[in-house]
């Protein structure tokens, strides 16, 4: 982890060998909390729609007894609209997704952008020192 405890952030040559951008740590850490976000809110969406087909169960055993047909064009009706908000909120993840994934593979360039400059200084110093 490093002198002082530190996993992410800006590491000099003394201590490690190794530089990390802060904004790299950061792009990498809003990256994690958009994909956890996005999860969450596809978890409830599924919560409250599988809540709302259970309503809706209940409601046709009882609407078929009283009204037979008319209760199965209520619930077919409200399987439409919940297959409706579902797909809708399966697309809205899924632009997300695609979101945090382009954020993801950038902070990973900017990344090995970093070690790449650091390991050409360090062979530039080696060439430097060799002469």
């Amino acid at each position: 982890a490093g002198k002082g405890g530190r996993i992410w952030g800006k590491w000099d040559k003394e201590e490690n060998g190794m530089m990390l951008e802060n904004n790299n740590a950061d792009k990498i850490n809003e990256v994690a909390e958009k994909l956890t976000e996005a999860v969450w809110d596809s978890y409830e969406t599924t919560i409250e729609s599988t809540a709302a087909v259970q309503k809706s169960g209940a409601r046709l055993a009882q609407s078929f007894y009283e009204g037979g047909v008319e209760a199965l064009k209520i619930q077919t009706e409200i399987q439409q609209q919940t297959l409706q908000n579902m797909t809708e909120k399966i697309r809205k993840h899924q632009e997300v997704f695609q979101k945090v994934s382009r954020e993801s593979l950038g902070a990973y360039d900017g990344f090995m952008g970093s070690l790449f400059s650091y390991y050409r200084d360090v062979l530039g110093e080696y060439e430097d020192s060799g002469d």
